[in-house]
Order: C-alpha cells, then structure tokens, then sequence
C-alpha cells in the first residue's frame, strides 16, 4: 500500500495532522502540498484530501486539486478530513467542502480538531478572536479547540485495513 496524503494550510495546523496520519500509517505514505501542480497520482493505491476551514470554506488549493484530479480520484480508496472545529456529523457540512461525487466515493470523512495558533495568525483573525473573547457568556462555553488524534487514527485505519 502506497498513500498520498495532499494537504493545504493557513497556519501550519493542518499539516501538523497530515504528518500525524503519517505516523499511523502502516505502509508508505508521502506528504504534498496542494499548492503543488505536480503531483501525479498514479502510483497511490489511497489518497487522504485534507486542508483547514475559514469561515465556511476550505483552501482553494484543496477545491482546484479535488477538481483537476477527480476522475482519477474516483479511482482510489479516498478519506478526506478537514481541521476545524465543527463536529464530523454536521449535516451538510462537508458537501460545502468538497465535490460531491468525490464525497460519496470517500471511505472515511471526518472532521479533525484544530488549534489556534494566535502567533500565527494574522491581525485580523488575531483582533477578532480576542473581541469574541470579551463578550458576555462567549467564554463560558468556550473550549479552546485541539487536534483529535482518535479521528486522525481512525482515518488511518481505512487504509491500514488492505
């Protein structure tokens, strides 16, 4: 077994979990960037799709990837992730995220934490996380959100399993 996992990221998060699912993979896996017009697929028996969501929306470079590759996509053992915050059994999430026919063929979808990286991030983000922080009741049920390492397992395991 031969996997690729592409990835795309804002902050480095996202790469973060490609390079866990690595680790949990049985067989040899490569790690590439989206961004990357070069990837050929042809020697990948599975391929993970995973990039991070702002405001409703996955990287761009995740979009033109799924699209430019589709047909030969369809052809693979596909789990697809995204890193945020919003829970994998959401309905109608991840059909805003990736094509459709891509999200039926998939093996495994899920959604896999993520982590604030305020350092990182810019002024905008920056200045708005901390006025959200200031609103009456916002921190109350605020959780500080964190990598899941059992969803990045279990996205593994579709590919350990042949």
């Amino acid at each position: 077994m031969k996997a690729a996992i592409v990835y795309a990221t804002k902050y480095g998060c996202t790469k973060k979990c490609a390079e866990m699912l690595k680790t949990y993979l049985n067989g040899e896996a490569d790690i590439l960037s989206a961004k990357s017009d070069k990837i050929s697929l042809a020697q990948y028996d599975t391929v993970f799709i995973g990039g991070s969501v702002y405001m409703g929306k996955i990287q761009k470079e995740i979009t033109h990837f799924c699209k430019r590759n589709l047909k030969q996509l369809l052809h693979k053992k596909i789990g697809l992730f995204a890193c945020c915050y919003t829970p994998k059994d959401t309905e109608g999430f991840f059909e805003t995220l990736f094509p459709l026919e891509l999200l039926h063929h998939a093996s495994y979808v899920t959604s896999v934490g993520g982590k604030m990286d305020y350092d990182k991030m810019n002024f905008l983000y920056r200045k708005l996380f901390q006025s959200l922080k200031k609103i009456d009741g916002f921190n109350e049920g605020f959780i500080e959100p964190e990598i899941n390492a059992e969803e990045i397992k279990k996205l593994a395991e579709l590919a350990n399993m042949n």
